[in-house]
């Protein structure tokens, strides 16, 4: 039998740059017409951005200065190079991203926060932001002038030192409070003592899934404020500069730990575990005793949008394992309303319907939100790149109030259900005024809204339909949000007064507002559902749970006074600060490369040393990767360029060698070597519909395949195809995707994907004719971590075109759109069957066995989520003239995710096919990285 074998390496390099190419991500959206992208500079930043938001941009500078001012003085330490930073209002989400593979890197959203997070509480959510994404590039500047420096030196640094340190610091900012001393953190750190469950450091250490999925920070910033409280500020930093200059770091922090601390590590985290205790144990048992928090209706991960409707309670349910719906709890039970996917907020009305808003993902990069109406069974889109996130219905049904931002600025708008071109802006924001969610008067002359001006914390404040004009409720300390209109107008919300979130109930008629709940950890999202009676979200020990209480009673009861909207103090920007003048933006500043990474693999035939380098400019436009490596074993080379423009425009060249056994004698393998050489250029999306799900492409390919060794004097097996042939082709393909991702299911939780690509022999190819692909591969969702996967595959190609290959284990090559000319069946060799067509079919069970998620000691080694998959394949490949003969395997495969370098997750798949057939199949055990999709 035949048998090709093949690097990992190369593998990955054959299978994934077509495909990569429909993929790239980290790339601005898309111009649009007359966009211009400008660069300024300060003495230590470098920001691009959009000419429309020029004064955004220079604000944002001058704050990125102070934010050095204040972090330096603690590092002792300044970057070499000017921090990029790159401003974007092309999602609807807050989002600071930090990079220092390439170089110094950060990408700010112009969306503040308008919900229950853990940033939303601070003062002035820009600085924070700065400071939080600013704070880890200066800890990889402890790298300076050390061998350490000259390689990646975020590779094998803890998530939790790199978080902890970040928020620690944000003492240091000059406004009045940090998520440190925020009753979100005490929340979440107070039921992770309750459960006398403290995580152990090994699990901490990694970016980990399991509640709470904010581990790494809030277990990083108490760890390093034990630390500075305990020990100083001083030698702290000694820990981390010294833990940074290390060439192999991770292999000496607890030699740091001891000689700074005098103990190790491991010792350390001990301590802080018993000084968490003793800090929360005496409140937790006093919050025991005055608990009332009502029985339990569905608990998730995830905080969920609910809405109160005639019929019952109307639940976005997101458990993390099935697809997302819309279910309706009434007598005791859950009854299925729709499946939905991404969506952000829900009103109902008992004559006009659901009305919901949800984000989409287009291809050109941007990712908006936009409002349906669920009404008899069926959705209407109601806006198109609108970019609205909470809204309501108005009492008549008829107009709808929403609000969105749009270069930082809050706005509320009305809208006509029934008219698109009825719409007004009642009202936008200045600058740092955030909107937050919202509720309308049962009257629906006024609504009540969560508010936030600069430097003041979240509070509720009405704001009238007909002058609109906003005006305060009460002086009382604490953040409000999330209000919710009773039937006698009076308002419901949730509030942090005494430190922890509670439900309230704010009477105008009798200036009073009176406590619902006294819950442990927080209480959010109340709304009044009739049958239920009071239900709201509450953060516990191992999830967020829906609970509700029938009939509330008074737990406490004040009394409030009006106020007067005053004007909040700005925060004060240093107009000393130097800032060049705007120029056009400019690719070549950072688009050279910045990483260099060692490549080696050795198997029984080849034995593979090489470099990997790669690099992007700023905008995450241009980018591109090279891989140069060498067999010292049979002196060859293999290499491969490749380089996209965003996700539209790619081109790639690969040269390597493929090696097949030819010998008969199983025992004695002879290799022949044969020489390949590809070249593909592609352009995606030229065109996209149905929300972007549907996208035609086009392409060009060039293959050269030519013999490089032949073995001699041994019994060989019959040639298959011609090795001397060089294919040329163009093509078109269509391509539709709806697949969705869930958190605890491994791949594909749910969807579609489907494409037909048509491709057709040019200039000098040893080949004419057309060839005909298309699959089909659906995902469906069972209850729990369990999916089943089918899929359907054919092919045709003239006489004179080059024939189609079944067998062997490159499921990724499938996925490829060109220079398609290959299909798996495992359990066979590489080129099992050949044909002009084919027809191949595939059913796999999927499962999350176990979510292990935890470190080998300090060590960047650990284990995270183990899937199991069974699996059959069946296919035929023949030609014109002769007839179906399928051969089919079967087998299991175990995949297993390894955790390197604290960060980063490598699949390795175990696995086992048996094919079935007499003459052509085998059974063999199989090791491979990285997905198989």
């Amino acid at each position: 039998m035949s048998k090709t074998i093949k690097s990992f390496l190369l593998l990955i390099m054959l299978s994934s740059f077509p495909t990569a190419f429909l993929n790239a991500a980290n790339f601005v959206a898309w111009d649009k017409k007359g966009d211009k992208w400008l660069q300024q500079t300060s003495t230590h930043f470098s920001i691009s951005y959009l000419e429309v938001h020029q004064e955004n941009a220079t604000r944002v500078l001058k704050i990125a200065e102070q934010v050095h001012q204040q972090l330096q003085p603690f590092f002792k330490v300044t970057p070499e190079k000017r921090t990029e930073i790159i401003l974007l209002d092309d999602i609807d989400n807050l989002s600071g991203h930090e990079s220092t593979l390439e170089y110094g890197e950060i990408r700010l959203v112009m969306s503040p926060p308008t919900d229950i997070n853990t940033i939303e509480i601070e003062d002035d959510w820009l600085p924070i932001t700065l400071a939080h994404e600013y704070s880890y590039i200066l800890q990889m500047q402890l790298s300076q002038g050390t061998l350490r420096g000259l390689f990646i030196s975020a590779e094998f640094t803890p998530a939790m030192l790199l978080e902890g340190v970040a928020i620690y610091l944000e003492k240091n900012n000059q406004l009045k409070t940090d998520r440190l001393d925020s009753s979100n953190f005490h929340m979440q750190i107070r039921l992770q003592v309750q459960s006398e469950q403290l995580q152990d450091l090994q699990k901490v250490v990694l970016h980990n899934r399991e509640w709470p999925l904010t581990s790494t920070y809030i277990y990083g910033a108490y760890f390093i404020n034990y630390l500075a409280k305990t020990y100083g500020e001083e030698k702290l930093l000694t820990f981390l500069e010294n833990y940074s200059q290390n060439l192999i770091s991770y292999l000496f922090l607890n030699r740091e730990t001891e000689k700074v601390y005098g103990k190790d590590f491991l010792t350390l985290w001990q301590d802080f575990k018993v000084d968490l205790n003793n800090e929360f144990s005496e409140q937790i048992k006093t919050l025991e005793k005055q608990e009332v928090d009502g029985e339990t209706l569905f608990s998730s991960p995830f905080i969920q949008a609910t809405a109160s409707s005639i019929e019952g309670l109307l639940v976005n349910k997101i458990n993390g394992e099935d697809r997302h719906e819309i279910a309706q709890y009434h007598d005791e039970k859950w009854h299925s309303i729709t499946p939905t996917n991404q969506l952000k907020d829900i009103d109902s009305h008992p004559q006009a319907g659901l009305i919901t808003t949800r984000t989409i993902n287009y291809v050109d990069g941007h990712q908006y939100n936009d409002i349906f109406l669920y009404n008899n069974n069926n959705w209407r889109r109601l806006t198109e790149r609108a970019r609205f996130t909470n809204v309501r219905f108005t009492p008549d049904g008829k107009s709808i109030l929403a609000t969105r931002i749009v270069a930082g600025l809050s706005e509320l708008w009305l809208l006509n259900i029934e008219n698109k071109n009825s719409t007004l802006k009642l009202w936008q924001g200045t600058e740092n005024v955030i909107l937050g969610e919202f509720d309308i008067a049962p009257s629906g002359e006024f609504l009540v809204a969560s508010i936030k001006y600069p430097q003041s914390q979240w509070k509720l404040m009405t704001f009238d339909l007909n002058s609109k004009q906003w005006k305060n409720i009460s002086d009382q300390q604490g953040n409000e949000n999330s209000p919710e209109f009773l039937a006698d107008g009076s308002i419901l919300y949730s509030a942090n007064y005494t430190g922890i979130s509670n439900i309230y109930r704010l009477d105008f008629k009798k200036s009073t507002i009176t406590q619902w709940t006294a819950v442990i950890g927080g209480a959010f999202q109340p709304i009044w559902q009739a049958g239920l009676g009071l239900v709201f979200q509450s953060y516990e020990k191992n999830s967020y749970t829906i609970r509700h209480i029938e009939k509330p009673e008074p737990i406490t009861v004040f009394a409030y006074s009006n106020v007067q909207h005053h004007d909040k103090k700005v925060l004060q920007l240093n107009e000393q600060i130097e800032i060049s003048p705007p120029v056009s933006y400019s690719t070549w500043q950072t688009i050279q490369p910045h990483s260099w990474l060692p490549v080696l693999y050795v198997d029984e035939v080849r034995s593979l040393v090489g470099l990997n380098t790669y690099g992007g400019d700023a905008l995450g436009r241009h980018n591109y990767e090279i891989y140069a490596l060498w067999d010292v074993k049979n002196k060859l080379g293999s290499y491969l360029f490749e380089y996209r423009y965003d996700n539209r425009w790619a081109i790639a060249y690969l040269h390597d060698y493929k090696f097949k056994n030819v010998s008969l004698d199983k025992l004695n393998p002879h290799y022949q070597i044969s020489s390949n050489q590809t070249y593909v250029a592609q352009r995606n999306h030229i065109f996209s519909a149905w929300e972007d799900k549907l996208s035609f492409h086009a392409g060009i390919s060039m293959s050269f395949d030519s013999l490089f060794y032949q073995p001699t004097n041994i019994q060989q097996t019959e040639p298959t195809f011609d090795i001397d042939a060089t294919e040329i082709t163009t093509g078109i393909a269509l391509t539709f995707d709806n697949r969705e991702y869930y958190f605890n299911v491994p791949d594909v939780g749910w969807g579609h994907y489907y494409d037909f690509t048509f491709e057709e022999n040019i200039l000098n190819s040893d080949f004419n004719g057309q060839k005909y692909q298309t699959q089909w591969r659906v995902t469906w969702d069972l209850p729990g971590r369990i999916t089943i996967l089918t899929r359907l595959s054919a092919g045709y190609s003239s006489d004179d075109a080059k024939r189609y290959s079944l067998g062997g284990n490159n499921l990724k090559q499938e996925m490829n759109l060109f220079d398609r000319n290959s299909q798996a069946i495992r359990g066979y060799d590489d080129v099992a069957l050949v044909g002009h067509v084919y027809a191949t079919q595939r059913i796999e069970i999927n499962s999350l066995l176990m979510r292990f998620e935890r470190n080998w000691g300090l060590f960047p080694l650990g284990m995270g989520d183990i899937a199991g998959t069974v699996f059959v394949d069946s296919g035929s490949a023949w030609d014109v003239g002769e007839k179906y003969d399928p051969i089919t395997g079967f087998g299991a495969q175990i995949q297993l995710e390894f955790k390197l370098g604290y960060n980063y997750a490598l699949p390795i798949n175990l696995g086992y096919a048996y094919g079935t057939d007499d003459a052509l199949g085998k059974d063999y055990f199989y090791l491979n990285f990285g997905s198989a999709y």
